[in-house]
């Protein structure tokens, strides 16, 4: 039995027809031109990158303790030096004759204290006899052998016989005290007289000469002092960074790192986290900013391929990553597919848009850590979804949910209709 169809149904279902070849014939033809990629397992490392400086981690700066004039230099700017090696020499007329002065009163002082000893012991001799015919005395008086005039006149000589000897005692030790003062007054002129020569503290290169014969110095003996030069070890080098507030969580002891200098462009130093700060730097505008020094591995330097016989010198400047995180095998998007977008409670949270027949869906998602390409996925979006991945401004600011799109090959993202 044939069903009758009445022409109204049938108009209807000629329209739907026409919208549906309308639609599969439309698309691509009407909405946003966009870049579609789908979600990809990937490895992803997250990184800082700071800038700094070069720094060596022993760097000697050398004053003298005297004061004068140099008189000879023994060193040229870039020598290596040994630690004990002789660098500089001062003029030693005035610490010799310190020294002359200093034995000479040594002398006088020994001298003197000949004297007061054989004063004491003198002294100490007549006190001796004084003390036992005092003894002989005070029996003749109580025998009334002698009279009360005479004991007292002998008692009186007795007393400043005993008042001599203990002159005599303090005098000697006061002879004696004076020869340790030019005793140590020898001592203090030896060393001024070895201070004269300036030896190196410690191995390395001289980076720094700031003297030239013949310049009068300051020592460190009265103020400051003058820097006069400076040995550097090259053996362990740093890399000082400053490291934004933000950043500064992010890393850890031991992270690696890899740097590039200024100096040699395209050639990568590799390096470790040595030291995290426990303050920020000090200074105007500086307050969010902190350091964080790496430690320069010296077995790679020959990487650098350069003639140079001290590659890397500091100062030289440079930037640097430190590589603070990696994941393998994680689902990921490229890093221009995530924007931000407020839910139904007005919550920021990050989002992509999924393309689907012309569409563009909106899907909440978990990112992960990030490098300077890829996203990790935690969570939103499932393996080889086809995710909106340009224009860069569709997606952060013209897209909405449902929104109409056309897929599009690169080349074509810009062409003219």
């Amino acid at each position: 039995m044939n069903t009758l169809i009445n022409p109204f149904k049938r108009l209807q279902l000629a329209l739907l027809g026409l919208i549906f070849l309308l639609t599969q014939c439309g698309e691509g033809n009407e909405g946003t031109k966009v870049l579609v990629e789908k979600t990809s397992r990937r490895s992803i490392t997250e990184k800082v990158s700071v800038s700094g400086s070069i720094e060596a981690l022993d760097s000697r700066v050398v004053s003298a303790e005297n004061s004068g004039r140099i008189t000879s230099i023994h060193v040229d700017l870039g020598q290596q030096v040994d630690s004990g090696d002789l660098l500089l020499s001062i003029d030693a007329e005035l610490y010799t004759n310190n020294l002359d002065l200093a034995k000479s009163n040594l002398n006088q002082r020994r001298a003197g204290l000949s004297r007061a000893q054989a004063y004491q012991s003198q002294a100490e001799a007549a006190w001796r006899l004084s003390e036992e015919q005092l003894n002989v005395q005070v029996n003749a008086y109580e025998k009334g052998l002698i009279s009360q005039t005479e004991f007292d006149a002998f008692q009186s000589n007795h007393i400043r016989i005993q008042g001599e000897y203990e002159s005599s005692k303090h005098a000697a030790d006061e002879a004696r005290y004076l020869v340790r003062a030019a005793e140590n007054s020898i001592n203090d002129a030896k060393n001024g007289l070895a201070r004269t020569s300036i030896y190196a503290p410690a191995g390395g290169v001289i980076t720094e000469l700031n003297v030239h014969e013949g310049e009068t110095i300051v020592g460190t003996a009265q103020m400051q002092g003058s820097n006069l030069l400076t040995i550097t070890n090259f053996d362990t080098l740093l890399f000082r960074a400053e490291v934004s507030e933000s950043d500064i969580p992010r890393i850890h002891l031991g992270d690696s790192a890899k740097i590039v200098l200024d100096a040699y462009p395209g050639k990568t130093i590799f390096a470790k986290v040595w030291q995290l700060p426990l303050s920020p730097k000090q200074g105007i505008d500086l307050s969010n900013q902190f350091e964080v020094v790496l430690m320069i591995s010296p077995e790679r330097l020959e990487e650098l391929e350069t003639s140079q016989e001290i590659p890397l010198r500091p100062g030289m400047r440079g930037n640097a990553s430190v590589f603070t995180n990696r994941v393998e095998d994680v689902l990921s998007v490229p890093l221009q597919c995530v924007t931000v977008r407020p839910n139904d409670e007005g919550v920021i949270e990050d989002v992509v848009f999924v393309y689907t027949n012309g569409k563009a869906a909106i899907q909440q998602v978990v990112t992960g850590i990030q490098d300077e390409q890829y996203i990790e996925i935690v969570g939103g979006l499932e393996e080889r979804a086809s995710v909106i991945s340009g224009p860069y401004d569709a997606i952060a600011n013209t897209l909405e949910n449902n929104s109409a799109v056309l897929r599009v090959k690169e080349e074509e993202l810009f062409q003219e209709e």
